[in-house]
């Protein structure tokens, strides 16, 4: 399920690289937006996190999930897994593209309309909770994907 992952994570990384490169408006404007620095950094953060998690992270829980597997006989898989995955997953995915969205729009109005910073300000202020909220459910799903190492003593036996 979490090399599944990878590649969908590799496929949305392939289509953000394309949009940010693409010389058609509005899409040429998220470079300016990129270089200009402020919350346009934001956009880039959440590129660089997409392909960080999608592919170390995901590409690691799979192989400690195949390694406990093979080593321990220990099935891995439970309810506690699977709803860790698609927290992690879902939680990720969403987290990042709001954070993208915010640096977009705060680049964008930085960068090349030119508002005044507080409106800026108030501006991304309304992204902080929703953003809060989503990487506490994609912790979660992290912690869940690791209930099956909980299991394991330092011997390297099932508890």
């Amino acid at each position: 399920m979490f090399r599944k992952a990878t590649i969908i994570n590799s496929l949305i990384s392939i289509v953000w690289t394309i949009i940010i490169i693409l010389p058609i408006e509005p899409f040429s404007l998220l470079l300016r937006v990129i270089v200009g620095g402020g919350p346009g950094t934001w956009f880039l953060l959440a590129y660089i996190l997409h392909i960080i998690i999608g592919s170390g992270v995901f590409l690691g829980f799979s192989y400690l999930y195949y390694t406990i597997e093979d080593s321990l006989n220990i099935k891995a898989g439970n309810i506690f897994n699977l709803i860790g995955f698609f927290l992690l997953f879902i939680g990720a995915n969403i987290t990042l593209i709001v954070l993208a969205i915010a640096g977009a729009i705060g680049g964008y109005y930085l960068n090349i309309v030119h508002v005044p910073i507080e409106l800026i300000r108030d501006t991304l202020e309304s992204f902080v909770n929703p953003l809060r909220i989503l990487s506490l459910v994609t912790v979660v799903g992290a912690l869940l994907c690791l209930a099956p190492f909980l299991r394991i003593d330092f011997r390297g036996r099932a508890l």
